[in-house]
């Protein structure tokens, strides 16, 4: 009978240490388990073309982590890395890693937008980056019309635009309807709160 008791009580403190250990773990990198923070690429467009129906450009592959961190590395072909808690990244990171174009500088897969779930750059993000191009000049362009297919329609509550991009962030699909613009760094959208469609940077 004790013999029993001590196996019983020396699973119960296995349990209990398993348990304190994810949450450290989870403590630690400051993210929750319900975080998703994603990254997708898409090709550049030439002035002119609509970017919608039989034009319309096919992002990358979504790719999704358990940390902001993680997924700007991915977005950067491991050229940017942030502490494994970071939450934000700065402009002169981003430059310094030669992963933004700027008008003496271009960069190949160029970022041009972080967007967040909400306002003040927190909750959940989507990482948008050129997998061609080198940014917003000469009348290049990147369009992501349809954000219910990355998971992140209606979400949007701050944002930041890159690479010499000015962002216009639609409450239709397909670049239509209500819009607000973002120039560089955008802490709220007021009353465009999570009601975001569709991004066209150019």
């Amino acid at each position: 009978m004790r013999r029993h008791r001590n196996t019983w009580l020396a699973v119960l403190a296995t349990l209990v240490l398993v348990s304190w250990q994810a949450q450290a773990a989870q403590a630690a990198t400051g993210v929750p388990d319900r975080s998703r923070h994603c990254a997708v690429g898409m090709p550049a467009m030439r002035a002119g073309q609509p970017g919608t129906g039989a034009h319309f450009a096919k992002p990358s592959r979504i790719s999704c982590f358990g940390s902001f961190a993680e997924s700007v590395s991915y977005a950067t072909a491991g050229r940017v890395r942030l502490a494994p808690d970071a939450r934000s990244v700065s402009t002169r990171q981003l430059q310094a890693a030669g992963v933004v174009s700027t008008p003496s500088a271009l960069a190949s897969q160029p970022l041009v937008g972080i967007e967040y779930e909400d306002s003040n750059y927190g909750g959940d993000s989507l990482v948008l980056y050129g997998s061609s191009g080198s940014g917003c000049y000469s009348g290049t362009w990147y369009g992501f019309p349809n954000l219910s297919s990355l998971g992140f329609d209606n979400r949007i509550s701050s944002a930041r635009t890159y690479s010499n991009c000015l962002g216009r962030h639609h409450d239709g699909t397909s670049y239509t309807g209500s819009y607000r613009y973002c120039d560089g760094s955008c802490s709220t959208f007021g009353t465009m709160n999570d009601r975001t469609s569709s991004i066209k940077f150019f």
